[in-house]
């Protein structure tokens, strides 16, 4: 027997996806209003139907749905298996309440390109990485990046040296992941790449350097793998950092960060992930 806990603020393509994948549940079980006492987050949500509202188009589709509130979520849970979105609210939720066979599921309605598909940059002429090493990593990088909860790009790095892992990060948004889709992303008018300081998330790279600094570890030599390319404040950062390396799988839309990292002595590596590479560097 299956469950599906999620919070439905609104029903769009993602979400129909979501539910269409597990037709074959039970039951749907939606956060009621009491939890956002512990969420602000949810409270905020101007765009949001009211719990009542949601499992009524659900049920109106046959899909069965209930509207649980945070005293009677554990026993509301009586499936052997339970899938819930992979986003932050429901992480904590899950963790908070205990609950048990848990499968996180992506749910976000993304705009992004599929940048497994994306070629070589044109104008990069550096070093090409087909070890299995490299591509274990920056792998890692863009499993990181599908933690992200941003519509337009999801991009993940990971920081390693001599084979450890120092830190890994997703580009996320604050106050909380939800955050340019309450008061609307104030990217919207611009093209991919352009006006980055608008945006309210921080970038991967940021994020590594930033939680670094805060544990005293030192990025001195370090390499850095990212499953995008940086941007340009981010290969200021990368550079200011003391990162030798960034290998990097996907390209992005400004390369003027090819022209920072180069100039700070940071040698450029592209990872060749397709299903074909292999071998050494």
């Amino acid at each position: 027997m299956k469950q599906l806990l999620l919070y439905l603020p609104v029903l769009h393509a993602g979400y129909e996806a979501f539910l269409t994948r597990h037709r074959d549940a039970a039951e749907v079980l939606l956060l009621g209003r009491g939890f956002a006492e512990r969420f602000p987050a949810l409270r905020k949500d101007i765009r949001a139907l009211t719990p009542e509202r949601a499992a009524a188009y659900l049920r109106a589709t046959g899909t069965p749905a209930t509207v649980v509130e945070p005293d009677g979520l554990r026993t509301a849970v009586t499936a052997d298996t339970l899938v819930v979105p992979d986003e932050e609210i429901m992480r904590e939720l899950v963790d908070r309440h205990e609950l048990q066979g848990v499968i996180f599921e992506r749910t976000f309605l993304r705009w992004d390109r599929p940048w497994a598909q994306a070629e070589k940059p044109a104008d990069y002429d550096g070093t090409v990485a087909t070890d299995e090493v490299s591509r274990e990593l920056t792998r890692l990088a863009v499993v990181e990046a599908q933690h992200s909860s941003d519509w337009w790009r999801q991009v993940g790095a990971v920081a390693v040296r001599d084979g450890k892992v120092l830190g890994t990060a997703y580009n996320r948004h604050h106050p909380t992941e939800y955050a340019p889709y309450l008061d609307g992303d104030p990217r919207n008018e611009f093209h991919r790449g352009l006006r980055p300081d608008l945006s309210t998330a921080q970038h991967a790279e940021a994020a590594i350097v930033a939680r670094a600094a805060r544990e005293g570890v030192s990025l001195a030599g370090a390499d850095l793998y990212v499953s995008t390319f940086p941007c340009p404040a981010c290969a200021r950062l990368v550079a200011e950092a003391g990162f030798t390396r960034c290998y990097f799988a996907g390209p992005y839309a400004m390369l003027d960060g090819d022209g920072v990292l180069r100039a700070a002595g940071v040698e450029l590596i592209w990872v060749d992930l397709s299903p074909g590479a292999g071998g050494s560097s």
